[in-house]
């Protein structure tokens, strides 16, 4: 394997990689910045997943060294395996499983109570035979560090592996858009429907690219391509780091424009009735030898919307 056919893509990869980290911490910065208020479960999980972003790209910059730098011209070099690969593998696995652990854990709370679990379950199943098979993909890389050695566990392991994560991919989003219709045809109000649409076309959105990716990972592997599926799994899990943090930052915005339309509850001016039938507890009083009952002011409502949900907080 030559550095032009095999190391020229994973050049390539490694340099998307190091722009995507940077907007990784970008998105971390503008979400302490914003949010400081949020739970300290989700604070701790951003900061585990830009700790873990971190890693990976200092395991990414690592390999492309030794095989660039280091043994630049040693020929033999390119035919192993550096230790920073499968080690960045292992980083991108703990990346993707917590993303889409925390995408399982807002489904099952959108589900109803009686099908919560029917609709995750298939989620985390398919995350588990993931995460399996990419330990085991680590490991084996680890004890034969040879690049020959990659052909032989392609269909026993890196296509599952790639295969699961795609399937995973569908599932969340699949489930997203259609627990969000279903709460959106079920609502009579205005701006209720108008957030879900919106919250819709972010959940497509958020999975597209990362689906693509996987697509495109499961695709060179099955063309013998191994090089090349490397080179995208270095930047697959930035995509999810990503996601995940541009779905906690898009709730003030999504807000925001909920608050610029139309009322869904109206308050009408209060109407004076003077002639209102007395009521228990209701006082009288006298004035210039007449009695007089105090007069009932009644709001009126409008009652063909109500407000809307906020729904940012479970995405």
């Amino acid at each position: 394997m030559g550095i032009p056919g095999g190391f020229g893509s994973i050049l390539l990869e490694g340099l998307v990689s190091a722009m995507l980290y940077g907007v990784t911490i970008l998105q971390t910065y503008m979400y302490f910045m914003h949010y400081s208020e949020d739970a300290s479960a989700t604070k701790f999980l951003v900061v585990a997943v830009c700790i873990l972003d971190t890693l990976h790209i200092s395991f990414i910059c690592h390999a492309l060294y030794h095989y660039l730098i280091t043994n630049y011209a040693v020929l033999t070099s390119l035919e192993y395996i550096v230790w920073s690969l499968p080690a960045s593998l292992l980083v991108n696995l703990l990346v993707v499983g917590a993303v889409q652990c925390y995408f399982a854990h807002k489904i099952y709370h959108l589900c109803r109570p009686q099908v919560g679990w029917l609709v995750t379950a298939p989620i985390i199943l398919f995350l588990l035979t993931h995460f399996a098979f990419g330990v085991a993909v680590v490991v084996l890389t680890f004890a034969n560090d040879e690049f020959s050695f990659l052909p032989k566990i392609r269909f026993s392991a890196l296509i599952p592996c790639s295969a699961a994560l795609v399937l995973v991919e569908v599932l969340i989003t699949l489930s997203l858009c259609i627990l969000l219709y279903d709460n959106r045809s079920h609502s009579a109000f205005p701006r209720t429907k108008c957030l879900l649409n919106t919250l819709i076309i972010y959940a497509v959105n958020r999975c597209l690219l990362t689906l693509l990716v996987a697509l495109g990972e499961l695709t060179s592997l099955v063309d013998n391509q191994d090089i090349w599926a490397m080179g995208l799994d270095f930047n697959i899990g930035k995509l999810y780091v990503n996601s995940f943090l541009a779905s906690l930052n898009t709730r003030q915005y999504l807000r925001s424009q909920v608050s610029g339309l139309k009322p869904d509850l109206v308050i009408n001016n209060p109407v004076h009735f003077e002639n209102f039938p007395k009521l228990p507890g209701d006082e009288e009083t006298a004035n210039g030898g007449k009695m007089h009952r105090e007069g009932h002011e009644v709001s009126v409502i409008d009652t063909t919307a109500v407000p809307a949900l906020d729904k940012t907080t479970r995405l």
